[in-house]
């Protein structure tokens, strides 16, 4: 990592409505396609080919995969990033990896900017289940207030979309 890169993490927690099975909270954050159309800025997605070598998870976030990953390429329409640095229309390339208790998500964009996120189904301390989100973002120094603004504008939206979903069935 060069010496105009950095590291910053995030955490978002949302409480589960009760009378849901944290199984049912796992489920759909294994559903690759419905976790990728909760992104408010996502125009298109295609699943893909995985990529060589096969995406795995971080030893230091110690986690087991459950199943094969599979990747998708995503384009957002990005309207925070300063001027001449981006295109408005960003390609991303997702990779999803299930885990015991929900998924983990690489997302790699343009200019080295990567997003590496645990989403799983929590016990809180009270008993009850909450949506948990623990986000490692690696990029520029440049970049990196705009990633977290971005993470932390829309994450809510992103939440409320799951727990609706989980309140449907």
């Amino acid at each position: 990592m060069s010496m105009f890169n950095t590291t910053a993490e995030l955490q978002h927690k949302t409480p589960i409505p009760a009378g849901i099975p944290p199984s049912r909270g796992i489920e759909l954050l294994r559903n690759h396609e419905f976790f990728i159309q909760c992104d408010p800025h996502m125009i298109k997605y295609e699943l893909t080919a995985t990529s060589s070598p096969e995406p795995t998870i971080p030893e230091e976030r110690q986690q087991v995969a459950t199943a094969p990953p599979k990747c998708y390429h995503v384009t957002d329409k990005v309207h925070a990033l300063p001027a001449g640095l981006w295109d408005s229309d960003i390609k991303s390339t997702y990779e999803f990896i299930d885990i015991e208790k929900g998924v983990f998500v690489r997302i790699r964009s343009p200019m080295s900017t990567t997003m590496e996120t645990i989403w799983q189904i929590q016990e809180a301390e009270d008993g009850s289940y909450e949506l948990v989100e623990d986000i490692v973002i690696k990029c520029s120094r440049l970049l990196v207030g705009v990633v977290k603004n971005t993470c932390e504008a829309g994450w809510q939206g992103i939440h409320e979309k799951m727990v609706a979903k989980l309140q449907e069935a």
